[in-house]
This record gives C-alpha cells, sequence and structure tokens, in this order.
C-alpha cells in the first residue's frame, strides 16, 4: 500500500491542523499534478482571465495582510511613545520625591525592557510592510513558473517546491452516496487560485480505494466568498 499524507502541510507536516485525518501519497499526487496541469492550460488558454486570477487574488490578501499590518504597527507606536511619557512622568515624581529611588529604578528597568522589545517587533514589521511592496515581482514569477511547466507529465520535487506553499486536507465527506476527499492547494505567492465555473476546465478526475475497499473522489475545496 502506498504511503500516506498528513495534513495539512505536504511539503513538511508544517500545518495547524489538529485531526487526525489523511490521505494517501499516490492520491495527492495525481491530484497536484492534476491541477497543475489544468493550472497551465488556465494560463495558456485563457491567459487575460488567468493574469486576473493571479493578480486580484494576490492584490486582495496583500491588502488584507497590510491593512493588519499596519493597524498592528500604529498599536505598537502608540505604546511606544505612551512609555516615552510614562519616564517622563516618574522622572518627574522621583525629582519631587512622590517615588522612591528604589521603585523608579525598578519601574525604569520595566519600562526599559519593554521599550525594547516594542523596537525591535516594530523594526521587524515596518520590514515586513516594505517586502510586500514588491508583491507585483513575485506574482510575476508565478505566472512564468506555471507556463514553464505546460507540458508537465509528471509530479517533480522541484515543481512542487517552486509551485506550491502549502495543501490543505479536509475530512473525507458522503455526498449523495459518494465519498468525496476535499483538498485546496495554496500557490507560493498567490496563494489560492479558482478557476472561474464558466470556463471550462473541470478538476482533475482522482479517486482511490481505502484500505476499507470504499472509493474515495478528489473534490476541490474552495474559499467563500
Amino acid at each position: 500500500m502506498a504511503a500516506r499524507s498528513y495534513c495539512s502541510n505536504y511539503k513538511g507536516d508544517r500545518g495547524s491542523c489538529t485531526s487526525t485525518h489523511y490521505v494517501r501519497v499516490d492520491f495527492l499526487e495525481q491530484v497536484v499534478l492534476g491541477e497543475i496541469r489544468r493550472l497551465t492550460k488556465f494560463a495558456s488558454q485563457f491567459e487575460d482571465e488567468f493574469v486576473k486570477a493571479v493578480i486580484g487574488h494576490s492584490q486582495q490578501a496583500e491588502a488584507t495582510d497590510r491593512k493588519l499590518k499596519e493597524k498592528e504597527l500604529k498599536a505598537l507606536q502608540a505604546r511606544d511613545e505612551e512609555l516615552d511619557g510614562l519616564f517622563e512622568r516618574i522622572y518627574e515624581d522621583n525629582v519631587s520625591g512622590k517615588l522612591s529611588d528604589d521603585r523608579f529604578a525598578r519601574m525604569s528597568r520595566r519600562y526599559e525592557e519593554e521599550q525594547k522589545e516594542l523596537t525591535e517587533k516594530i523594526k521587524a514589521l515596518r520590514a515586513e510592510i516594505d517586502k510586500q511592496s514588491s508583491q507585483s515581482m513575485t506574482t510575476d514569477l508565478f505566472i512564468s513558473l506555471v507556463r514553464k511547466y505546460t507540458r508537465a507529465r509528471k509530479l517533480t520535487p522541484r515543481m512542487m517546491n517552486e509551485l506550491i506553499e502549502k495543501i490543505e486536507v479536509f475530512n473525507a465527506e458522503k455526498i449523495d452516496g459518494v465519498w468525496e476527499q476535499r483538498l485546496r492547494i495554496h500557490y507560493n505567492c498567490v496563494g489560492v487560485i479558482e478557476i472561474p465555473e464558466l470556463i471550462p476546465l473541470p478538476a482533475p478526475e482522482v479517486s482511490v480505494n481505502t484500505r476499507k475497499g470504499v472509493v474515495v473522489n478528489y473534490a476541490p475545496s474552495t474559499i467563500a466568498g
């Protein structure tokens, strides 16, 4: 029997899922190769729609993530300014005799340690925000990589590393009497790409016989919009 892969990250078992569902590796490899072939057909046969899907999703994800980072940055900067005010206040209290030297020293040390941590966090967060400005370049790189594998006949480690960030594996479900295994592929730089239903590129048909003799069919898992 073929080896199996646990959710939710096929490239390193780094997923956050707490359940123990899994899929066979041969099944997973067929799905990934099928989806990559479908993606390359999307890119070659419907170029304009492909670019819109990639860039549109990328920009939306980037905008959401950047907004959260900027909100966090403002909160950190506000606290940093607040600490400056607290330093000044306890200094004045110490000079006026309202605050003992010992308590002033302890409070100063605590504020200094917190402000040092804040400085490091602010620096790191600013770097992450600045890095997002190169998103368009990474999107172009992904598009060129997809076109590179237009004639791929088998799944290779290099193809996986260049195109796939992670794969989410969901619990198999019985729908209308048929077992379906849902997977969601996250591509490097751009995340999940959903091919419009109007475009005639159906999901790959992949089935596997389980240990109990039950046939399970692949079904792509979409993101609710």
